[in-house]
C-alpha cells in the first residue's frame, strides 16, 4: 500500500502545488499606472491648480488630479511639462519654480527639486543627468536624476524652451514666445554649450524620432521643417503655411498643426504635409494647447481660454473621434510610459 500510496501523494503534492497562489505573481495595489497616458494640466496662472491626469492604456477612461489624490497636497502653480523614464516622473511646475519627482507607478511623492530653479520650463534626461531649461535665465540647469542633487549650470546665448535628446547631444530651442531661432547643442559628456545652429524664422517646435532632430519654424508666410543631424542642418522643406506649430516626429512620418488642421508628412521632406483632418474653431491660444501623436494615435487638447477644464479629444488619422474627454485647466501634454 505504501508503493502505491506514495505516488499518489506525490501526485496529489504537485498539483497543490502548481495550482497555489504562492505561484502567483503579487499585485501591488498601489501601483496604477503601469501603462496608458500621462496627461500635464497647467492650470491657471497665480492660482497654484495645476494638476496631472491619467488615461488608460485603452484609452477609455480618465482619472483627474492624480497627483493630489495621491499626495494629499496641491501640485503646484503652472504644470509646464513632464519626463516620464522607467523609473520616475519628473514634473516641471513652472511657477512654484519646482520639479516635483514622483514614483512612475504609484505617483507617489520622492522629492521635490528647488535648487537653481527660476521658472524651469521643460527637462529631458541623459547620462543619468536631468537637464532643465529656464524661461528667465539664458541657461540649463544639470542635475543628478537619482540624487536630484544640483550639478551644474550651462550657459546659453539665449534663453530657451523645448529641449530634446538625440545620441551624444541634447538640442535646446531658443524661445519660441521672443521669436528665437537657433538651436543650441550641448555636449553632455562634458555639460558645455558647443554650437548654435541657426534658422531664417522663428522656432516654433522641435521633435525627435530618436534618430534626428525635426525643427519647425515659421513666420506670416511660410513655415519650414528641417532635419538636424549631429551640429548641422541637413535637409529643409519650405511649406507654404503661416504660422505652423507642435511638430511631432513618430517613425517614418512628421505631424504639426496649422490654423485648426491637423497634418502629416513623411520625414524624408520629399513633399509638403497633408491634412488629415480640422478640429473645431477656437481661441488661436487655446487650439491644440496640448498636442501628441502616440502609436498614429493623435491627442488633441482645447484650453477653452482657460475659464474652464480642457476638452480633450482622441482622434484616429481618418479624423474619427476615438474618445472625449475632460481634463484639467489648460491641458498642455500627452505623455506615453
Amino acid at each position: 500500500m505504501k508503493k502505491i500510496l506514495a505516488p499518489m501523494f506525490a501526485v496529489t503534492l504537485l498539483y497543490s502545488c502548481s495550482n497555489s497562489d504562492d505561484n502567483t505573481v503579487p499585485v501591488n495595489p498601489d501601483e496604477k499606472y503601469l501603462d496608458g497616458i500621462f496627461v500635464s494640466n497647467e492650470g491657471n496662472f497665480t492660482k497654484g491648480n495645476a494638476s496631472t491626469s491619467y488615461i488608460n492604456n485603452g484609452l477609455t477612461t480618465i482619472t483627474n488630479d492624480i497627483f493630489t489624490t495621491t499626495n494629499g497636497r496641491a501640485l503646484g502653480d503652472v504644470s509646464q511639462s513632464m519626463v516620464v523614464t522607467d523609473k520616475y516622473v519628473y514634473i516641471v511646475v513652472n511657477n512654484s519654480n519646482t520639479i516635483e519627482v514622483v514614483n512612475k507607478k504609484t505617483f507617489k511623492s520622492v522629492y521635490t527639486i528647488t535648487q537653481g530653479l527660476s521658472s524651469p520650463r521643460y527637462a529631458v534626461v541623459k547620462n543619468n543627468k536631468l537637464y532643465v531649461t529656464s524661461l528667465n535665465k539664458a541657461s540649463v540647469n544639470v542635475y543628478n536624476a537619482e540624487t536630484f542633487a544640483f550639478i551644474k549650470e550651462i550657459e546659453l546665448n539665449h534663453t530657451s524652451e523645448n529641449i530634446v535628446v538625440v545620441g551624444d547631444y541634447i538640442y535646446t530651442a531658443n524661445g519660441f514666445y521672443s521669436g528665437g531661432m537657433a538651436i543650441e547643442v550641448i555636449n553632455p559628456a562634458n555639460d558645455t554649450n558647443t554650437v548654435d545652429i541657426a534658422f531664417d524664422k522663428a522656432i516654433s517646435g522641435i521633435s525627435t524620432n530618436g534618430q534626428f532632430v525635426y525643427a519647425l519654424s515659421a513666420n506670416a508666410t511660410t513655415t519650414s521643417v528641417s532635419v538636424v543631424n549631429n551640429t548641422s542642418i541637413t535637409a529643409t522643406k519650405v511649406l507654404d503655411q503661416p504660422i505652423a506649430r507642435n511638430i511631432v516626429a513618430e517613425g517614418s512620418n512628421l505631424y504639426y498643426t496649422a490654423g485648426t488642421g491637423v497634418y502629416k508628412m513623411s520625414n524624408s521632406l520629399t513633399a509638403a504635409g497633408t491634412k488629415l483632418f480640422d478640429v473645431a474653431q477656437g481661441a488661436d491660444f487655446s487650439v491644440f494647447y496640448g498636442f501628441n501623436v502616440i502609436n498614429g494615435t493623435i491627442f488633441t487638447s482645447d484650453a477653452n481660454g482657460f475659464v474652464d477644464n480642457s476638452k480633450i479629444v482622441i482622434y484616429k488619422e481618418d479624423g474619427s473621434v476615438v474618445k472625449e474627454f475632460a481634463g484639467g485647466i489648460g491641458t498642455n501634454g500627452f505623455y506615453k510610459f
